[in-house]
């Protein structure tokens, strides 16, 4: 059986256009206040103390298809993934109950390399994350 290719971003920013809200630890907007120098952010408080979200639709930080502040992106920008094998041939479907889309969770059920690269993303973004107040025990 043949190893399928490992998942790599194409760059589409297509996940950037439709998230409404990205969630992050008050270090991280302080992280992302400080390169704001072309863009309007909306915050909004939440009920955990020490996190705010970023209203977005689009991300303010997206330029053309890229990230502006992608060295510095947020926990939950981390730990995204569409796994979306061509993204011309198959729309980006928001879900926010796994991942934030459909597409990532139908191939996470089918594909044990898929689980894999989400297992490795999600242990890189916590680390990141812990060193970036995050606790783990956010709702």
């Amino acid at each position: 059986m043949p190893k399928p290719e490992k998942w790599s971003c194409h760059q589409t920013g297509d996940c950037c256009r439709a998230i409404s809200a990205i969630r992050m630890s008050t270090q991280e907007a302080e992280l992302l206040k400080d390169r704001a120098d072309r863009v309007t952010l909306r915050w909004t408080p939440t009920d955990d103390p020490g996190f705010v979200e970023l209203q977005a639709q689009p991300c303010p930080f997206l330029e053309g298809n890229s990230c502006s502040v992608y060295d510095i992106r947020p926990y939950n920008c981390r730990r995204w993934g569409c796994f979306r094998p061509d993204p011309q041939s198959e729309p980006l479907e928001p879900d926010l109950g796994f991942l934030g889309c459909a597409n990532a969770r139908v191939r996470f059920y089918r594909d044990r390399a898929v689980r894999r690269q989400l297992q490795h993303m999600e242990r890189d973004a916590q680390r990141w994350a812990l060193r970036h107040g995050w606790t783990g025990q956010e709702r």
